[in-house]
C-alpha cells in the first residue's frame, strides 16, 4: 500500500510539473485561435528583450532629464540666496564714508564684491543695467515714479535695487524708478 501511494504522489507530481510547464509555455506561446502558425520562441524571446532594452533607455533618459531639472533649480536657488549679500555689500560701499580710517575696511568690502563679482561670472550671473534705459516689464520692477529733466518718459531714473539675469533668464528684477509717461 505503502507502494502505490507513493507511485500516486510520483504521479501527481509528474502531473503537476508537465502542468506548470504547458502553462508557461502558453504564457510565452499562446495556442493560435485562428489556425496561424504559432510564432518562434526564439523571436517572442528577442521582442520582450528590445522592448524592455527600450524601456530601460527610457528610463534612463527621463532620469537624467530630471536630474538635470532638479540641479538647475537647486543652482537658481542658490544664486538667488546670494543676491542679498551683494546688495549688502554695495549698501556698504556707499555708505561707508571715504576717510582715512575707513580705507582698510572699504578695501576688505571691496575685495568681498570682487569675488562675489567672479563667483557671478563664473556662474552665468550678470547685473541688469538699467539706470538711462527705457523701462522694460520683463527686467524691471517700477516702484516709484520721479519727473527728470534730462530723461525722456518712460526712463529709469534712479535703480533702487540691482537686478539679475542668470544666462538669458531672469533671477531678479531690478526695481527702479521710472520718469511719468
Amino acid at each position: 500500500m505503502a507502494d502505490e501511494i507513493q507511485k500516486l504522489k510520483k504521479a501527481a507530481t509528474l502531473k503537476m510539473r508537465d502542468e506548470s510547464r504547458r502553462k508557461a509555455a502558453d504564457e510565452i506561446m499562446p495556442e493560435s485561435r485562428f489556425g496561424a502558425p504559432e510564432p518562434d520562441p526564439a523571436e517572442v524571446w528577442k521582442d520582450r528583450y528590445l522592448r524592455l532594452h527600450a524601456d530601460v533607455e527610457n528610463t534612463k533618459k527621463r532620469l537624467a532629464r530630471s536630474s538635470a531639472q532638479e540641479v538647475e533649480a537647486q543652482k537658481k536657488a542658490l544664486l538667488l540666496d546670494m543676491l542679498p549679500v551683494a546688495d549688502g555689500l554695495d549698501l556698504a560701499l556707499m555708505h561707508t564714508p571715504d576717510q582715512k580710517d575707513n580705507r582698510g575696511i572699504l578695501q576688505g568690502i571691496e575685495m568681498v564684491r570682487d569675488i562675489l563679482n567672479k563667483f557671478f561670472a563664473d556662474h552665468d550671473v550678470k547685473a541688469i543695467d538699467a539706470w538711462g534705459k527705457p523701462f522694460d516689464p520683463r527686467l524691471h520692477e517700477a516702484i516709484g515714479v520721479m519727473s527728470h529733466p534730462k530723461f525722456p518718459p518712460n526712463t529709469v531714473v534712479k535703480v533702487e535695487q540691482k537686478g539679475y539675469l542668470y544666462g538669458d533668464k531672469l533671477l531678479r528684477p531690478a526695481q527702479v524708478v521710472v520718469t511719468p509717461m
